[in-house]
């Protein structure tokens, strides 16, 4: 039985396609999405639906997901979707913020892990997240009134609304911490391969990748996406990116968990 975690689709349904034919699944696997499942494609819709019809698949969010359910809430809530696109709505609104494949020992996340987490805070915050989303008048409430905010420093007593915005912000859009454990949002661009921190000559500020502000991660392997710039490097065996930034020309990358081998897809390979 093989699990593959699939990188940022971003609503390309041919590059999706490509993937699943070169995956060959089985009927025993296990299928991922990291996040991000549309946004910037050429066909969100279509994927979305490639998806719900696979078996043995879960999703995580990412912000481009989030971001599409709040876009079409009001063509939800008026009943303007087709009756088919309302069932993919609440396919993805039901997605998860964190995932943990207990026999690789992978943990998967969109953006990050808050560098404090333990495995067991990371899932327990995630969930907090999931209830929030699958309950239809919090996700009403978040969605239309609260979707957005910039709240950028985690501490286990956020309460309501700025907590949520706080651990969205973690799981969907984390790539920089300040040296005052600050989040930053700004930068998206590359790393060094020899360098662990950027310095932001405009505001002097020190940023460091989430994944270098710990030694070591609480399972054997954290899988995330989000980060196309980093085109799949990190420098650490231990936090593995596959965001290949398809969508920008660049790749689709699947990771089987088990053996940690990837399968690739270019543009070349689009017919």
């Amino acid at each position: 039985m093989r699990c593959f975690v699939i990188g940022d689709v971003h609503g390309s349904i041919q590059g999706l396609k490509v993937m699943l034919a070169k995956l060959a699944l089985e009927a025993q696997d296990e299928l991922y999405f990291i996040g991000d499942l549309v946004g910037k494609g050429e066909d969100d819709w279509s994927v979305l639906e490639e998806i719900y019809c696979l078996p043995k698949r879960q999703i995580i969010l990412g912000n481009h997901d989030l971001f599409f359910l709040k876009t079409h809430f009001q063509a939800y809530v008026d009943g303007v979707l087709t009756e088919r696109q309302a069932v993919l709505y609440q396919f993805l609104q039901r997605g998860s913020l964190a995932r943990w494949h207990a026999r690789s020992d992978t943990l998967m996340v969109h953006a990050g892990v808050f560098p404090g987490w333990s495995l067991a805070q990371t899932l327990s915050y995630a969930a907090e997240i999931e209830a929030a989303l699958a309950d239809e008048s919090i996700f009403s409430d978040y969605i239309a009134k609260h979707f957005f905010g910039d709240e950028d420093q985690w501490t286990v007593n956020l309460m309501g609304w700025s907590r949520m915005r706080c651990l969205v912000n973690i799981f969907t859009r984390m790539r920089m911490i300040k040296e005052d454990g600050h989040l930053d949002f700004s930068y998206m661009g590359a790393l060094s391969a020899s360098e662990n921190s950027v310095v932001r000559v405009e505001t002097g500020d020190v940023l460091t990748p989430w994944f270098f502000c710990r030694v070591q991660w609480p399972c054997r392997r954290v899988v995330f996406g989000h980060w196309a710039r980093l085109q799949g490097e990190t420098g650490r065996q231990d936090c593995v990116n596959i965001d290949g930034g398809f969508v920008y020309g660049g790749s689709l990358i699947a990771l089987e968990c088990h053996s940690g081998e990837c399968t690739v897809v270019t543009q070349e390979d689009i017919v």
